[in-house]
């Protein structure tokens, strides 16, 4: 459509913006609803996972309280994240224990609403109430549809919490508070701090050094009140590498994502890589994706950045579950941006419907057949695989044009092109 067209009615109309608002906020706070209720959820023909990580997280924060460290014992629901994310997780205590796992999905679904809405209105120039009414609904189809994002809500993961904090930093925040957020999902997670990384070499120094900062201030200050907590995670978990054995010689290898996994499962060795391979191979991967990423900085694209991103974060990490990757949805966006007809807008999309199909049924067959085995084997690769392709084509083969020359697909607010809906 020309510049000159107006934009569709319906979406210009305050009155149904309105009314898709509402009723968008009423449909997260029902789909929450039908999550919790486990045995309503599992006929509409989902899985659950009971909120196993929420509430292992409350064990967790209990221990902390009569132990003074939390990262004692490392057993089943041990605690893997960093000391300050012992400061995000401990306000669950204070939310009663028969409402929790409602209130935490309720947050979790507007998380990622908030995340669609933050990727839209970056990418197009819709109306903000239509775009906060669009997401809520679109994140009520996406938890329906997408097997990382239902993992993520029934475990009562933060994938998508994280999500909006990296996207609202990167994507909106500008001035001194850039970087905050980032900052805070990266003392939670670690992986976050990538965007730190790629901060630094686009010279962007004042938010790399903010973020940097900030992650310092929280990890400390967890450290200074629970020092054996702090001590124990740097000494045994991320030095002593506890985090990596949990592939060692178990069922793990087989349902992990990373690239690491790759290699620690049939057709190749089974078992335990050298935990010095281990690191080469997460930071040879991370490298190679801040590389990509980079590289789509250079033309603009911002958002297509972000995904390659978090997308090194999931493969790169030594054990990536499938909730690592609930982000997965907003990689269709791609193709908003770098435009569908370009090599990295088609293998975002191909990536985003492989990312579809519930590859976690078919990764462990009861019997051992030349089928079984080549069908486990797609299942297990094939999210690793799909997302190693989005950062090999944005290095390699990604838009040659800038996002400027883009612009035929960005609505505008003039412009309200229905061909980007």
């Amino acid at each position: 459509m020309s510049a000159g067209v107006a934009r569709p009615s319906l979406v210009g109309s305050r009155k149904v913006n309105l009314i898709l608002l509402v009723s968008g906020v009423a449909s997260v706070v029902a789909m929450a609803w039908l999550i919790n209720d486990q045995q309503a959820y599992v006929m509409t023909l989902h899985f659950s996972y009971g909120f196993g990580d929420l509430l292992g997280r409350v064990a967790n924060l209990q221990n902390l309280r009569h132990t003074g460290n939390i990262y004692v014992p490392f057993t089943a629901q041990a605690f893997t994240y960093p000391p300050g994310a012992i400061l995000f997780f401990w306000p669950i205590l204070w939310v009663p224990t028969q409402h929790l796992t409602l209130v935490w999905t309720i947050g979790s679904l507007a998380a990622l609403a908030g995340a669609l809405f933050v990727a839209l209105a970056h990418l197009t120039g819709l109306p903000r109430r239509f775009l906060a009414g669009l997401s809520c609904w679109a994140a009520v189809v996406i938890a329906a549809v997408f097997p990382e994002v239902t993992e993520c809500l029934t475990w009562g993961q933060t994938a998508t919490i994280l999500l909006l904090l990296v996207l609202f930093d990167v994507l909106v925040l500008r001035g001194p508070p850039r970087g905050i957020m980032v900052g805070v999902a990266t003392a939670v997670k670690i992986y976050p701090g990538l965007f730190i990384v790629l901060w630094l070499l686009r010279r962007q120094w004042r938010p790399a050094l903010t973020a940097l900062a900030t992650s310092v201030a929280l990890t400390s200050a967890a450290w200074i009140i629970w020092p054996a907590s702090g001590r124990d995670f740097f000494s045994d978990l991320l030095i002593g590498g506890q985090e990596f054995q949990k592939l060692a010689n178990s069922q793990n290898a087989l349902k992990s994502n990373s690239v690491i996994a790759f290699f620690m499962r049939p057709p190749f060795h089974y078992g335990s890589l050298s935990p010095h391979v281990d690191v080469v191979v997460s930071v040879l991967v991370m490298a190679v994706a801040l590389a990509g990423a980079y590289r789509l900085c250079r033309r603009g694209l911002e958002f297509s950045a972000t995904m390659v991103v978090l997308i090194a974060g999931a493969i790169g990490a030594p054990v990536a579950w499938d909730h690592y990757f609930a982000f997965i949805p907003l990689l269709g966006l791609v193709a908003l941006e770098a435009g569908a007809d370009s090599a990295l807008g088609r293998v975002s999309l191909i990536a985003t419907a492989i990312a579809l199909v519930p590859w976690v049924i078919f990764r462990t067959p009861t019997n051992a057949t030349a089928w079984t085995a080549t069908y486990a084997f797609v299942a297990r690769n094939a999210l690793m695989l799909a997302t190693v392709s989005v950062v090999v084509t944005a290095l390699v083969g990604g838009p040659r044009r800038s996002r400027v020359e883009h612009a035929s697909v960005r609505l505008s607010p003039a412009q309200g092109s229905a061909r980007a809906l």
